[in-house]
C-alpha cells in the first residue's frame, strides 16, 4: 500500500485529521482521569462559554440524538451540573446553564489535560490558540454552513 505523500495532497487538510487523531488521544484518557470528550463534559464546556444553550443547539453543536441529549442532561440536572429552565415567553422552550459544581467538574477536567502539557509544548500553545481562532474564521464563512435540506 502506497503512503500519500505529503507534498500531493493539500496540507491544510492533512494538518487538521491529524489534529483531530492527536487531540482525542491526548483529551480521551482512560478511568477517572478521563479526558474532555465525553459528551457530559462537552457540554459543561459550551454551557460554560455561553450563557444559556437550548437542547436544539447542543445537539447540533455535539451532533448527537435528541433523545441521547435528553437522558444525559436529565442525569446532569440529577446530579446538579446544570440547570433548565423555560423561556417565560415561549413556555416549550427550555434553555440549560451550568451551575458551580459544574464549573467545578469542568476545570477539573480541564486541569487534568494541562498537567500532560508541559515545557515545549507549552509554546505550542500560542500557536494551536491562533490555529483555532483562523480555523473558526473558516467555519463561520457562508460558503462552509451545510445547506439546510427539506425532509421528505
Amino acid at each position: 500500500m502506497k503512503q500519500i505523500n505529503t507534498n500531493e495532497t493539500n496540507l491544510f487538510s492533512k494538518s487538521i485529521v491529524e489534529i483531530k487523531l492527536i487531540a482525542d488521544r491526548i483529551a480521551e484518557g482512560k478511568g477517572e482521569e478521563a479526558g474532555i470528550f465525553s459528551n457530559m463534559h462537552q457540554i459543561l464546556y459550551i454551557l460554560d462559554k455561553k450563557d444559556t444553550v437550548t437542547p436544539r443547539e447542543l445537539i447540533m453543536e455535539l451532533n448527537i440524538a435528541k433523545s441521547n441529549l435528553a437522558i444525559l442532561a436529565k442525569k446532569m440536572i440529577k446530579d446538579g451540573y446544570i440547570e433548565s429552565h423555560k423561556d417565560k415567553i415561549n413556555k416549550r422552550e427550555i434553555f440549560y446553564n451550568i451551575t458551580d459544581l459544574g464549573r467545578e467538574i469542568l476545570q477539573k477536567k480541564l486541569s487534568n489535560i494541562d498537567t500532560i502539557c508541559t515545557g515545549d509544548t507549552k509554546k505550542v500553545t500560542t500557536i494551536l490558540a491562533r490555529a483555532i481562532e483562523e480555523l473558526r474564521k473558516l467555519e463561520e464563512k457562508p460558503s462552509n454552513k451545510k445547506k439546510k435540506t427539506n425532509a421528505v
